[in-house]
């Protein structure tokens, strides 16, 4: 899997939540296959962008809100490829519906309409759907001053008027609560909405389409650490998985249509942002661990067996490196092998152990080796270096050759540092190869010394692994 840079934004929350949808694919017509990306451009705009197979030109992002909150904000996408997007406005912090009409290849914006406006309150972290009879359904969460309810209302009008009008405040299915996240999710006949109370409990209810009222409350699971890093999918045979983060763990409950079933264990240790799909029947999971400061991994696991699976790397490029190697071109033996060191941030352990540091003289330098290629590299150093100076380079299949990182020159001279080598992972150099250093066969990416460090630089953990905050799957 390879990521491609489509934007840079100032947004708070760019993707939104875990609960809300943002990529998604046009089903049908001449233009099915085309993926489109919804996003925060900045603190008040809204945009997208798309692009067709295999996806490694994206359009210019254009903009299509520019009244939003720096808020998250929750879209949907129809048979028709027609797109409804549920955000907070800025000036009123009402709830928004705007519709993206789509003919031709593109997405036109029609105008928006006010979902719920009570003049007192802020309305946000908005899920939306779709149902079969074509209602526009919206679960969204109340804060009234730090008092929080979850709300759904509903539209027969592709989305210009909900429940009984702006002013109407909908159905409120969690009560008065600390804080509350929902999701809207369809399954056969039904409409089931899943929500966090409090973050001690996921609960959950759901509807006929004919019924007039939602079901009873069900309480799924109570613990620690329930907001809104939660997702839900249904299965080929329509059944109801929800994924969820809580007590340090990643969990997942079934519904077959009847009851719940037992509750799974997905990971043991703590997981952000999880999504989870079926591929028929076999749940798969989506999610992010921490793995040091500002590095979060992109890790899957699946059922097997009626277990789940080691969790693995999702994305190749953003790992933590295969080699690590550190030259010192003064010691008897040049090469030291810092691979484990390097993969964590325990201790003051990245170093030579001649120099005792990780670069000093000219002729010194630090080797990043991936199996694949990478386009950034998180340094933290338990001692930055003073007055040296590095240069980059990679191997371009007869020599080493030079090149500025595109976020700008770096010398080991900040302790937690992110190296963007390139824009992205498609951008990568086209003649960058793989060469054997010190026995290993890698992607290499040097660092070397060009003037002396009077201070050395020491690491504590090296990868190509970025800060990543919130991942938002193909619907």
């Amino acid at each position: 899997m390879i990521h491609t840079l489509i934007e840079t934004t100032t947004a708070a929350r760019s993707t939104g939540l875990p609960t809300q949808h943002k990529l998604f694919r046009v089903p049908s017509g001449p233009f099915a296959g085309r993926v489109l990306a919804l996003f925060a451009r900045s603190p008040s705009e809204l945009g997208l962008s798309y692009a067709d197979p295999p996806f490694t030109n994206w359009l210019d992002p254009g903009s299509f809100v520019s009244e939003s909150a720096d808020l998250s904000f929750g879209a949907v996408i129809d048979d028709e490829a027609n797109v409804y997007v549920a955000y907070t406005q800025q000036a009123t912090e009402a709830l928004r519906c705007v519709k993206l009409t789509f003919a031709n290849g593109t997405w036109a914006t029609q105008t928006p309409a006010t979902v719920y406006d009570s003049e007192t309150s802020s309305n946000k972290y908005a899920s939306i759907l779709k149902d079969d009879y074509g209602r526009i359904w919206v679960a969204w969460t109340r804060d009234d001053s730090g008092i929080y309810t979850l709300r759904t209302k509903s539209s027969v009008d592709d989305g210009q008027i909900f429940g009984g009008g702006p002013t109407e405040p909908g159905s409120d299915l969690s009560g008065a609560t600390t804080s509350c996240y929902g999701l809207l999710v369809a399954r056969a006949n039904r409409i089931n909405c899943l929500y966090t109370t409090g973050t001690t409990a996921l609960k959950w209810r759901d509807r006929d389409l004919n019924a007039a009222l939602w079901g009873e409350e069900q309480t799924l699971y109570t613990g620690t650490g329930l907001g809104a890093d939660y997702g839900a999918a249904v299965s080929a045979d329509a059944g109801l998985g929800s994924l969820f983060a809580a007590d340090g763990c990643l969990f997942l409950k079934e519904y077959d249509g009847a009851v719940w079933g037992a509750l799974q264990t997905v990971s043991n240790q703590a997981a952000a942002s999880p999504s989870l799909r079926y591929i028929g029947t076999a749940p798969y999971a989506l999610f992010l661990r921490t793995i040091g400061t500002d590095q979060a991994q992109l890790l899957e696991s699946h059922r097997v067996g009626g277990v789940f699976s080691m969790s693995a790397a999702a994305l190749s490029q953003s790992v933590p490196f295969a080699t690590v190697l550190c030259h010192d071109a003064d010691a008897p033996s040049p090469y030291a092998d810092l691979t484990a060191a390097a993969a964590d941030a325990s201790g003051a352990d990245v170093l030579h152990p001649t120099s005792g540091a990780l670069l000093v003289a000219v002729g010194d330098a630090v080797y990043f080796g991936g199996d694949d290629r990478f386009a950034f590299v998180r340094i933290l150093l338990s001692t930055p270096g003073t007055v040296g100076t590095v240069t980059w380079s990679f191997w371009n299949g007869s020599e080493w050759s030079l090149f500025v990182p595109d976020s700008g020159g770096y010398s080991f001279d900040q302790a937690n540092a992110g190296i963007r080598l390139w824009p992205d992972g498609i951008g990568t150099p086209s003649n960058w190869q793989k060469t054997v250093v010190n026995g290993a066969n890698r992607f290499w990416v040097r660092a070397a010394v060009a003037a002396a460090f009077a201070t050395a630089p020491v690491g504590s953990q090296l990868t190509a692994v970025p800060r990543t905050t919130d991942v938002i799957p193909r619907r």
